[in-house]
Order: C-alpha cells, then structure tokens, then sequence
C-alpha cells in the first residue's frame, strides 16, 4: 500500500475553498437562515484552499467567469470563462477543469493584431507535505513544483496566474490574421489553400517534369 494512501469512513464533501478578497466573495445561505460571507464568487482571483488542503477527500468545483482586464500580462479580448476543480487525494492537490478566452496577439506575417480563440483542458498537481510540530498539528503545506512560476504561496492559490499560464501555452506559437495572412493582405481560405498547394516542393517537381515531356 502506498504511504499516501488514506482512509475515509466519511466523504468530507464539497467544500474548503474561501476567498481571500471579501470584496470578491458573495454571500451562501445556510440552513435557509442567515449568511456567511467568504464563497468565492465567479469573478474571484485569489482563493484560500487552506482547509482544502488540510481535509483528504474533499473537493471543491469553482465555476469562473472573470472580466476583460482583470488577469495582468493577459491580452483577452472577452471574458475568461470555464470552470476549476479542485480534489484532494491525501498526497495532492489535483486541479482539473477547462478555460477559454480570445485573445489578441500579433500576426507573424504582417505583425497586425489578430484575435485568436484559445481554449484547453487544466491539469495541474500540488503536492501536499504534512507539517506536525508542537506548534502546528495537522497542518499541510503546500507546494508548486514549478517554483518560478508557482501559483500557490501560502493557502492561496492565485487562479489568475494559473488562467494565464494555461492559456498562453495553449495559444498558437505562429498566429495569422483570420483567413491566412499575405504581407498585410488577407486571404480567402480558397486562395490560401492553392498557396499551399503550388509551395511546396512536390509541384515544383512536377512543373519541371512537364517542361522536360514537353521538349522531348
């Protein structure tokens, strides 16, 4: 049996995850009496996952739709929308979902902006390292593997950062303008299917074997 493997007598549920900005929360209803502030809302770029993290088995499904503007570093022309799920197994974090935005980038040909829809599956891992002392019994830390670009620092998992990683390794590497792209021109997907066709070495072959039939 592993040594991460863990037993549950019961299902913790969904749950654990708080927002880390009172001013992006929104208020729950609980047992149709009173509120409790701290669900994170759709638009919520930091969440705590503290408790998450703590409690093996839970899960947590945060549903995003965050507006133009507000992930730095990130050129989306429309909302980035999509949904996160978070699942602690007991020796990771694991964090699944999909997201997808438009995004403005530059066209390698002419170098004229050009919108281009992204859209990939997350799949990320969080190892969780149990921290017992006399000070602090039961608590988790938790750890990126990739430290240079880690969107987790502390409990708080930076959702904006984790978007945008995903989205700009997702993102075309050679983005043309929509309907191909000639010097600044734009070309109609016909047209820009017989470009093709003619460059390529094979038709240039064939245009010499057809000269030399002709002369013999």
């Amino acid at each position: 049996m592993s040594r991460f493997a863990y037993h549950i007598d019961d299902d913790p549920g969904e749950g654990g995850v708080l927002s880390a900005d009172p001013k992006g929360s929104k208020p729950h209803a609980r047992g149709g009496n009173g509120l409790a502030i701290g669900v994170p809302g759709p638009t919520e770029l930091l969440l705590d996952i503290g408790t998450l993290a703590r409690t093996p088995g839970m899960r947590y499904t945060h549903h995003f739709d965050i507006p133009v503007g507000a992930i730095s570093d990130l050129e989306a022309m429309t909302p980035v929308t999509g949904t996160l799920i978070l699942n602690n197994t007991g020796a990771a974090l694991l964090l699944n979902g999909s997201v997808t935005s438009t995004l403005e980038m530059e066209c390698t040909r002419c170098l004229s902006p050009t919108r281009q829809q992204v859209e990939t599956e997350i799949e990320e891992s969080l190892d969780l390292i149990p921290e017992n002392t006399a000070y602090a019994q039961g608590e988790v830390k938790i750890v990126d593997e990739n430290v240079e670009a880690s969107v987790v620092e502390g409990s708080i998992l930076n959702v904006g950062d984790l978007l945008r990683q995903n989205l700009l390794l997702a993102a075309p590497l050679q983005p043309l303008c929509a309907g191909g792209c000639s010097n600044g021109v734009s070309v109609p997907e016909e047209e820009l299917e017989a470009v093709v066709v003619t460059s390529t070495p094979l038709s240039a072959l064939g245009d010499l074997w057809a000269k030399r039939s002709q002369e013999g």
